[in-house]
């Protein structure tokens, strides 16, 4: 049902029900209140500044810090809420770089924007640097492995909690899962459970069922199928499909410089089914589809 037709469902549904109902609309009203978030504007969308040289969108790629701060700067501009910066690759198949190398990437362009009061998010898998981008000025934690513990959270910082089954090297080789979208939903509901437990409030929090990440091309359908399940976790629900290959199957575009099309129709498919977060390398196109959308209703 449209947000209009809710109230009256509400009055007219027994008390039980109505009492159900209500504690899914209080987490639904939680989720808007992540970093980047404004409630009642729509999706906020998060800019990809990839300081890799082996990203799956090549032109995605940046060499050298100042390279990254003009993409940042150039996302900011054309629309987005947070951007997203990344020193080591998550393709599948992708090996890790040393830490001092990723560090050595990442911290001078998360410096540079957070210093101009931007909303910067640090996309890494150690702790390490997740706390030294944080020292540098990030606000938010972009964790695709959802395997950081609430201890390896700085203090005041948000997290994106991903889902992945192994790493980026290994993780397209095991696909099968006995329940799916509910098995996503459970490891996400138990990263969740740790982080409250250790007193990490749920406006810190958000997650990322892993379109792309450990799945296969029926999985990520699913997962887009049936996002609103993660609204009733009661966080900010962050999808990333920008360009992925699992579109490419769909689309016939093996090529993700050939994926604009897919990705918008994807984050328009997303944002309709409650995402509050985009990652996309498109901002400005991401924009405006979105705006476009809303306008027509």
């Amino acid at each position: 049902m449209s947000a209009r037709e809710i109230d009256g469902w509400r009055r007219a549904v027994p008390m039980a029900e109505r009492q159900r109902a209500d504690v899914f609309l209080d987490r639904w009203a939680a989720a808007q209140r992540f970093p980047g978030i404004v409630s009642g504007t729509g999706v906020s969308l998060m800019g990809v500044v990839n300081l890799t040289c082996d990203s799956f969108y090549a032109l995605s790629r940046r060499a050298t810090a100042a390279a990254g701060v003009r993409a940042g700067k150039a996302a900011f501009a054309a629309g987005a809420a947070i951007v997203d910066v990344g020193a080591q690759s998550t393709r599948p198949g992708s090996l890790p770089v040393a830490e001092a190398q990723e560090l050595g990437r990442a911290l001078p362009v998360v410096h540079a924007l957070a210093r101009q009061g931007r909303l910067v998010s640090i996309d890494t898998l150690r702790p390490s640097v997740a706390q030294a981008a944080v020292a540098a000025g990030a606000q938010i934690v972009n964790d695709v492995s959802g395997l950081l513990r609430p201890s390896d959270l700085p203090a005041d910082a948000a997290v994106v909690i991903g889902d992945m089954r192994g790493h980026p090297a290994t993780m397209q080789r095991w696909l099968r899962t006995q329940h799916g979208v509910l098995d996503v939903y459970r490891r996400l509901a138990a990263r969740l459970a740790a982080f409250r437990t250790a007193g990490i409030v749920d406006a810190r929090l958000a997650v990322d069922p892993g379109f792309g990440f450990g799945k296969a091309v029926h999985h990520n359908q699913a997962l887009i199928a049936r996002l609103p399940l993660f609204l009733g976790l009661g966080v900010a629900v962050a999808v990333g499909v920008s360009r992925k290959a699992s579109l490419g199957f769909v689309s016939g575009t093996p090529g993700a410089m050939d994926r604009l099309p897919a990705s918008l129709a994807a984050a328009l498919a997303a944002a309709r089914s409650g995402a509050s977060v985009l990652r996309v390398h498109d901002v400005a196109a991401t924009r405006q589809a979105l705006q476009v959308a809303r306008f027509f209703g």
